[in-house]
């Protein structure tokens, strides 16, 4: 991803060339989300401009109260970032959100936007969208502003599945139930983990289990316990299983860990960079007593999946360090 792509605004005094800016956190990027990208791209088509993202980091709850604690994050920047770039954004433009710029009223806003980018074409946001002090910016001033100014304003209307909209807090809710099979119908596309493999203690090899280990600690985690994966790496899919937490029998460890186990032996290793997709939610994380207890679970539950690997509907069964699972294929 080059740096031309992604630019802190605060670091340049203005872009130039025309752009549509579709503007929002957009936090794991969900159906409706892409919606909203759709259409700006659609514009910024018609308009000969570039189609571009405005958004903000940290986010807005962590500067301004807007409850209890503020939004775990599902995306860090780089990941948005990454997303927006892989989505056919052709710039992403991320604003500090600080008490300053919080404290910018509707018509502050106005004259940044007109500041920062002076050939703006037209704005596109989801319904929802507020900003300004005390959220008093909406899609209605918006168009009034659009309007004074020559930009082409539409607001996209949200997304409903179950009688519910689509939303980033509602992702929030099942990455943390583990509810994978949900999170990938809403978001669109499977929750990954994106990480270097590190060096671990071997212990897996040791009983034949051998693990790749990915340090993945992001703001809202998902529930502790055992997912069967799909790893990319070099253009090949790898299927396995994987543990994330934090190791309780033999580690306790104060970071969690992605611990992958793949059903044939991968052609990487330490320091390789690969993609994880977390597509089904197995058990919760389990701590055994002992190694010798772990030891004599790996023996009896190995047996009984080559007894049933003859069955298309069961993938493997095996245990590994925390967690005993089936893996449904």
């Amino acid at each position: 991803m080059s740096q031309d792509h992604v630019i802190v605004l605060d670091k340049i005094d203005e872009f130039t060339r025309p752009c549509v800016l579709a503007i929002g956190i957009f936090d794991g990027l969900h159906r409706g989300h892409q919606r909203v990208l759709t259409t700006a791209k659609a514009l910024a088509k018609k308009l000969s401009a570039e189609p571009c993202v405005l958004t903000f980091d940290p986010h807005p709850s962590r500067i301004v109260s807007t409850g209890p604690e503020s939004v775990e994050m599902i995306c860090s920047s780089e990941e948005r970032a990454l997303r927006f770039i892989d989505f056919g954004i052709r710039r992403v433009f991320f604003k500090k959100f600080d008490k300053k710029f919080a404290s910018l009223d509707v018509v502050g806003f106005e004259k940044f936007l007109k500041r920062k980018f002076p050939n703006l074409r037209g704005i596109i946001t989801g319904q929802n969208f507020l900003y300004g002090k005390k959220a008093a910016g909406n899609p209605n001033t918006l168009a009034e502003m659009s309007e004074r100014n020559g930009w082409v304003y539409s607001a996209v209307e949200g997304l409903h599945s179950g009688g519910e909209r689509i939303s980033s807090t509602r992702l929030r809710r099942l990455i943390k139930k583990g509810d994978m099979g949900d999170y990938k119908r809403l978001a669109g596309s499977p929750y990954t983990c994106v990480g270097i493999v590190k060096s671990g203690k071997k212990l897996g090899r040791t009983i034949g289990f051998p693990t790749l280990n990915i340090e993945w600690n992001p703001d809202c985690k998902p529930a502790f316990g055992v997912y069967a994966v799909k790893v990319y790496r070099n253009n090949r899919v790898y299927e396995g299983v994987a543990n994330y937490g934090c190791n309780p029998t033999t580690d306790g460890l104060a970071l969690p860990l992605l611990e992958v186990n793949l059903f044939e032996t991968p052609d990487f290793s330490t320091r390789a960079k690969i993609k994880v997709e977390l597509m089904k939610f197995i058990r919760p994380e389990r701590k055994f007593k002992n190694l010798d207890e772990l030891k004599c679970a790996i023996k009896k539950n190995v047996s009984v999946s080559a007894s049933r690997n003859a069955n298309a509907s069961i993938r493997s069964l095996i245990v590994w360090p925390d967690l005993c699972f089936i893996t449904i294929g």
